[in-house]
């Protein structure tokens, strides 16, 4: 094999490559903020801030707070929501899906899982333009051609009463004598 310029050129490029990462690893400090040190492992840190240093590190540990008895009763329900609202559309689409199923049958699963994804979409919608009307939290249900809405926060008036109704009108067509509102 014949060594010539190109070989020479490449052969100089890939030495002086490998010598500047040996430099940057001897000469880059061990805990420059980009990897922590043995010190800093295990410590939290916010995420949105800058990595900090022994120097900035806070000295305690933030305080978490529990949820309020409201917080765990919205998430409680919204998850036993979500659960039943799962099963029944899994139920669905197994329904439709199934080899076995008539073609009645599979129209009519077929059929209720468009109704449960709108029902789902419609709830979500709700309880998003409620809670931009100040309240703190809100949950929806809709079922049987009726809704029931409860929310926490501000304090319910007539008019936020009729908010609420004419949002929930408008996301379902449902009449105003067929939804309720609870404050908790």
């Amino acid at each position: 094999m014949k060594f010539g310029k190109k070989e020479l050129i490449i052969s100089v490029l890939v030495a002086a490559l490998g010598a500047a990462v040996y430099l940057n690893w001897q000469l880059t400090p061990k805990s420059s903020g980009i990897y922590p040190s043995d010190e800093d492992l295990g410590t939290a840190h916010y995420v949105n801030a800058a990595i900090a240093t022994k120097d900035t590190a806070p000295k305690e540990p933030a305080v978490v707070s529990e949820p309020s008895e409201e917080e765990e009763y919205f998430s409680r329900v919204r998850l036993e929501r979500q659960k039943t609202q799962d099963e029944l559309i899994s139920l669905a689409r197994s329904v439709a899906q199934s080899e076995t199923t008539s073609g009645e049958a599979k129209a009519q699963a077929v059929a209720q899982l468009n109704s449960l994804m709108n029902i789902v979409n419609q709830q979500s919608n709700i309880e998003g333009l409620v809670i931009s009307k100040g309240f703190d939290d809100c949950v929806a249900y809709i079922q049987n051609g009726e809704c029931s809405v409860v929310v926490s926060g501000k304090e319910l008036k007539s008019d936020s009463l009729t908010a609420i109704k004419d949002i929930v009108t408008s996301q379902t067509g449902i009449s105003f004598d067929k939804i309720r509102v609870t404050h908790l």
